[in-house]
């Protein structure tokens, strides 16, 4: 999951606040659900919202070659989007569908969809002779994920100890989320902080491998794995 931090002006004397709120910013379509999602959006500052959105297809996810299409065709890029287009007044709130229109997938498509706010003209007060300038809104622009899973989808993991750490590999046709990773001397259980080094977390795609560098190359690694948006996490370790 990603936010992007949007400025509107060049300079601040007297700042504003605003929020743009989102229930969610990961929409799994996982095999056999319904094809279709509904995310929440609230205004919650005291400025009207006019909201742009625009999904695109990635491809080759968390790869060196990870690129991004801009397909017009919701049938050619497997995703309806609706609306593009939203105002939202302060305390108010509006729904986004997202329709995934794949079918017989033998391996996951990943999107993203950009949430852009914008606002009217920024009226600051004055704040007196000699402190005059320009006020300046912080909006937040969301990059929400959306996954849509093949019917028989399964991730493989497997590890591989090299000279400086770990190399995981996902060698299914689908994604997992590895997350709170600590790698822990041999015999001490994770959450030890003297004797466990934070290895983060990452989400694997489907033919993707992940390169962690730790400390001592030995030791053992414990991740929360959580394989589908709905599923509890489950403990893994290599």
């Amino acid at each position: 999951m990603a936010a992007a931090g949007l400025l509107l002006g060049s300079a601040v004397s007297v700042p504003a606040h605003a929020q743009l709120a989102i229930d969610r910013l990961w929409v799994d379509f996982e095999p056999g659900a319904q094809p279709r999602a509904d995310v929440v959006i609230r205004n919650e500052s005291a400025d009207r919202y006019y909201i742009s959105v625009s999904p695109v297809e990635v491809a080759h996810p968390g790869g060196n070659d990870e690129s991004r299409t801009d397909e017009s065709d919701p049938e050619k890029l497997g995703l309806l989007v609706s609306p593009n287009r939203l105002v939202i007044d302060p305390g108010g709130m509006r729904s986004l569908r997202i329709v995934s229109l794949n079918s017989a997938l033998t391996a996951d498509r990943i999107y993203r969809v950009k949430v852009v706010p914008q606002v009217g003209e920024i009226q600051a007060g004055d704040p007196g002779t000699g402190n005059r300038g320009v006020s300046v809104k912080l909006l937040t622009a969301y990059d929400l994920l959306v996954t849509v899973r093949p019917s028989k989808a399964k991730s493989e993991l497997t590890a591989t100890r090299t000279p400086t750490g770990l190399t995981i590999r996902n060698s299914g046709n689908t994604n997992t989320l590895l997350f709170e990773g600590q790698a822990c001397k041999i015999g001490v259980k994770p959450g030890a902080s003297s004797d466990c080094e934070d290895l983060g977390a990452r989400r694997v795609y489907a033919g993707n491998e992940w390169i962690i560098p730790m400390k001592d190359p030995s030791a053992r690694v414990y991740f929360k794995e959580r394989r589908l948006a709905s599923s509890e996490a489950r403990d893994v370790s290599f």
